[in-house]
């Protein structure tokens, strides 16, 4: 039997969580999934619940010169609804169902750190970070530095991912892409996102390895020697998935390798 917990604010919510290691519920539309026991069962919780849905102080998208700040419990919905740039919005438009969008949040989706995160790639190409407080201070890190792997965060148990600083790009174009089992309501089988300006190109490849991959010196190297099968190979040789129930390893690679070929063909004058 577990107990929960409703804050009446973030201070509050960091001192239970210094005294206790809790599950921290927002949405819930990740950890109700991992949660379930099987098919119709109810959802098992070994620890504590503690919820965070409700505070007002976590909401929300502020704009400084250089980034957009984007409160932890900002719904999907509410990234899609934003004056945010398109290149920001439209993975998060593509994202599940509206049902889903409307309370699964920012936050949740970079702490679950799910191989198929589909807000991760953009977050990787944008070099966002994130901050995290506890009781004791708070702290910024790279996204992807925090992310160590399939369901594996830097997060201590006694901290809270509050924002996440994204800095702004002056896009000069960008291409997004997810393929999945339908149209609608999916999860990823491989993703890529790439994102570019004059002297500039951001390359990620999303559910392909249980990390993102980006690699930025070969991001470098191509804008050198514009040689494309040369990129290509370089991010054949970082792809270290196998087949799951989603797809194989061959159908992923091969797709994503595609698309970044098809793409950059596109473009490769413009860079």
């Amino acid at each position: 039997m577990f107990k929960s917990y409703r804050p009446h604010s973030v201070a509050e919510l960091l001192d239970i969580i210094d005294k206790e290691t809790c599950h921290i519920f927002a949405g819930g539309t990740d950890l109700m999934i991992r949660k379930r026991q099987w098919q119709g069962a109810e959802r098992k919780f070994t620890q504590n619940v503690v919820y965070m849905n409700h505070l007002m102080e976590l909401k929300g998208i502020k704009e400084t010169d250089d980034a957009y700040i984007i409160g932890t419990l900002t719904t999907q919905s509410d990234i899609v609804n934003s004056e945010l740039p398109d290149y920001i919005r439209r993975p998060y438009e593509l994202m599940s169902s509206p049902a889903i969008r409307n309370v699964a949040t920012v936050g949740g989706n970079i702490v679950n750190a799910a191989s198929v995160a589909d807000s991760l790639p953009i977050l990787y190409a944008l070099d966002a970070s994130v901050e995290l407080a506890s009781k004791h201070g708070k702290r910024v890190i790279k996204v992807d530095e925090f992310v160590l792997g399939r369901y594996k965060t830097d997060r201590q148990s006694n901290e809270l991912l509050t924002r996440v600083i994204v800095p702004k790009y002056k896009s000069q174009g960008y291409f997004y892409k997810k393929l999945g089992q339908r149209k609608a309501s999916i999860l990823s089988k491989v993703s890529v996102f790439i994102l570019h300006q004059p002297n500039d190109i951001r390359i990620t490849i999303g559910a392909v390895n249980d990390l993102v991959i980006r690699n930025m010196e070969l991001e470098r190297k191509f804008l050198k020697d514009k040689d494309l099968s040369s990129l290509l190979v370089g991010y054949k040789s970082l792809m270290n998935g196998s087949d799951d129930k989603r797809s194989t390893k061959a159908y992923r690679e091969t797709i994503a390798l595609n698309l970044i070929e098809d793409y950059i063909k596109e473009i490769i004058n413009e860079l």
